[in-house]
């Protein structure tokens, strides 16, 4: 089940992803949208989905629910298998009408949680202590995230649906200071999934206003195109903020984002290869710690297990499918 949500959001472009191999593997899937007809424009696909008064779940199907329609869950008939897909374990509660029951990782018809980081499946193991979770690795794709211009133009990104009223305060001071002179300001915002990457492939630094993430997919985009990343890693996120390559900054210290940008700043007008080192450093770490094999793997023997194919050809197709 995907929102009928037609704006750039890295959640649903995963639910779109995690379909395709699917199917790619054998297993036969969908995204499931509300609205009849309705699919995503902003990125280029050509993924199998199907609306709900189209579809019809048999037995040995996997309904699989994000953690936004967890609610649903109470209205389900018995015996309909499913699965939480929790990208972000901090909005389990966004659309909760009434508190979140613990035991309901106890229902016989919940074959297991699902999420993409570390800190999400702590959070939700905390949760549902009776539950399996998964934790499967989210891929960022080298051949569009991938490093450009070299050296980049003192380019600094930033994404401003984000943190809006801390990076306001953050470039009020550093323009006070005339820390930015010389260095252009990138307001990303409203852009195709592709433009994105472009734009990412001409910046040195990326700033991460975030606050609470499931992974932090814009940061690691970042890295993946070789930008030095200063910011938050929104919990989600801490698992490749490394101080080899980045910065981290506590969620609200403007104070201490200021000063880490003007050090890199510093740093980078003394050495110009200076930024580009250690983007080139992030760009091997995401690329190697999130790759897309990696994910196919998870993904496939996870769902695969899921739906109990167990029989020797089965798991050839999925396997070779990997």
């Amino acid at each position: 089940m995907t929102p009928d949500f037609d704006s750039p959001a890295g959640g649903i472009r995963v639910i779109y992803r995690h379909v395709d191999i699917l199917n790619a593997a054998g297993i036969n899937a969908r995204v499931l949208h509300q609205k009849p007809g309705f699919r995503c424009t902003w990125f280029e696909h050509e993924t199998k989905i199907v609306d709900v008064g189209h579809a019809t779940i048999s037995e040995g199907d996997l309904l699989v629910v994000s953690e936004l329609e967890a609610e649903l869950l109470k209205r389900l008939p018995s015996g309909t298998r499913h699965v939480i897909f929790n990208q972000n374990s901090h909005l389990t509660w966004q659309r909760a009408t009434t508190p979140f029951p613990s035991s309901h990782g106890y229902n016989p018809d919940l074959v297991g949680v699902v999420t993409v980081s570390d800190h999400n499946r702590d959070m939700l193991r905390c949760l549902f202590p009776g539950c399996l979770i998964h934790r499967i690795h989210l891929s960022i794709d080298p051949l569009v995230f991938r490093r450009g211009i070299d050296p980049a133009p003192r380019r600094i990104a930033y994404m401003p649906r984000r943190g809006r009223d801390d990076a306001r305060q953050v470039f009020e001071m550093l323009n006070g200071r005339g820390a930015l002179d010389g260095w252009e300001l990138c307001a990303l915002d409203r852009l195709s999934h592709a433009a994105v990457a472009e734009r990412l492939r001409e910046t040195r630094i990326f700033l991460a206003f975030t606050y609470q993430e499931g992974f932090g997919l814009p940061a690691a985009e970042a890295m993946a195109c070789g930008n030095y990343v200063i910011g938050h890693h929104g919990f989600g996120g801490r698992e490749f903020f490394k101080p080899d390559f980045s910065a981290t900054v506590a969620a609200g210290d403007v104070l201490g984002f200021v000063h880490e940008i003007e050090a890199a700043v510093v740093h980078d007008h003394e050495d110009a290869m200076w930024c580009r080192d250690r983007g080139r450093k992030a760009s091997e770490f995401i690329h190697a710690e999130y790759a897309p094999k990696r994910e196919r793997e998870d993904v496939t023997g996870l769902y695969a297990e899921m739906l109990g194919l167990t029989t020797a050809h089965e798991q050839a197709v999925y396997a070779s499918a990997s």
